[in-house]
């Protein structure tokens, strides 16, 4: 088997790159097979090298576990800060930091864990996760906060609301095959997408019957955020 995937040129590699794609693989173990399920050897052996290489890019499985973590919530910052940063109705820029963060989960790149195994995790690991997801969950309430006054989102409670989508959203990681059907992208927009109609104070009438019809190199743009939402046939 060729070392790290042949994700990387081996005798030239960088200590960053190969990392991400020890994060990318440890993610995919953990998301599928769960924290305890989940070996070092396991994710060594896929990606064709020793155990041992792994302690050169993270000093134990609890600590990879909780990078992966870091990462998810780098993209969810990430996300709300473009929403934040683009003009719109708070469900536009809802519905845009949504679909972003769930085309980096969903990605060819990512190294995400979504499901938190709090008991697998140091102490301070936990806390350090938990107040970055409950900034990014109140910058996501604000959004709906603002859809309400501005009369895009039916009045309901933000709290409850964005549990209910997070929970849509973070469970796709546990089973979506990057070989499957549909691509990362095409799923984000088809599922984002019925997202938005529940909260919408003027729902589309219809939704995308199936998300292989989505163009594979879709994302909403900031420029086109005011815009009514394209329909895909």
């Amino acid at each position: 088997m060729a070392a790290w995937k042949d994700a990387v040129p081996v005798p030239s590699a960088q200590f960053d790159r190969k990392r991400e794609v020890l994060l990318r693989e440890a993610a995919a173990s953990f998301n599928r097979r769960g924290y305890h399920g989940t070996s070092l050897t396991e994710i060594a052996k896929k990606l064709g090298v020793s155990k041992a290489a792994l302690y050169t890019y993270v000093p134990s499985k609890e600590d990879l576990l909780y990078y992966c973590h870091a990462a998810a919530m780098d993209s969810a910052v990430e996300s709300l800060h473009k929403a934040q940063a683009t003009p719109g109705t708070g469900l536009q820029r809802l519905t845009l930091t949504l679909r972003h963060y769930l085309e980096m989960m969903l990605g060819q790149e990512g190294g995400y864990v979504v499901l938190l195994e709090e008991n697998a995790m140091k102490p301070a690991h936990v806390r350090a996760i938990v107040k970055r997801r409950d900034q990014f969950e109140q910058g996501l309430r604000e959004f709906v906060v603002e859809g309400i006054a501005d009369g895009s989102i039916v009045r309901c409670d933000p709290k409850l609301a964005i549990f209910m989508m997070l929970g849509a959203l973070n469970w796709s990681r546990k089973w979506y095959r990057p070989n499957g059907s549909w691509s990362g992208a095409q799923i984000a927009h088809a599922l984002t997408e019925m997202l938005e109609r529940s909260l919408s104070s003027a729902p589309a009438a219809a939704l995308l019957e199936d998300p292989a019809a989505v163009e594979a190199a879709v994302e909403v743009e900031p420029a086109e955020l005011p815009k009514t939402r394209r329909r895909l046939a």
